[in-house]
């Protein structure tokens, strides 16, 4: 599922299309987070002070999932904090389990991923003792 795709899908939470820059192993992991929230929304709006929901980024940011978005309440909040340690344990590339690996053996320094061992391999990252 692309960017484009999850737009479509959830065209009331996301401001536009290309605001989603992720690699596919992370799709299901914001697909899920999406559908939760657009769930919830629906039964709530109107309710409560529920302020509608608005993702203006869903990025990667040094190995985890970054998430920018306005509106919402404590049920969105822990929604996307929920996605955003799954990103932890997820491989950006292939969506299986991973780990936080960087891109030169000085960690400061050097770009961070979540990778499986067989990504981390072909990318040539080093793992993070």
């Amino acid at each position: 599922m692309k960017g484009e795709e999850l737009y479509k899908k959830y065209s009331d939470l996301l401001i536009m299309p290309d605001i989603i820059i992720i690699d596919s192993g992370w799709y299901q992991i914001v697909n899920e987070m999406l559908a939760a929230i657009k769930v919830y929304q629906d039964v709530n709006l109107g309710k409560s002070a529920l302020i509608p929901t608005v993702f203006d980024a869903i990025t990667t940011k040094q190995g985890w999932l970054d998430i920018e978005h306005f509106g919402g309440d404590e049920v969105v909040e822990e929604i996307v904090k929920f996605s955003r340690i799954l990103s932890f344990k997820t491989c950006e590339k292939c969506g299986k389990i991973g780990n936080l690996y960087c891109s030169g053996k000085w960690m400061h320094w050097s770009n961070k991923k979540t990778l499986c061992k067989k990504h981390a391999v072909e990318l040539y990252y080093y793992t993070i003792a």
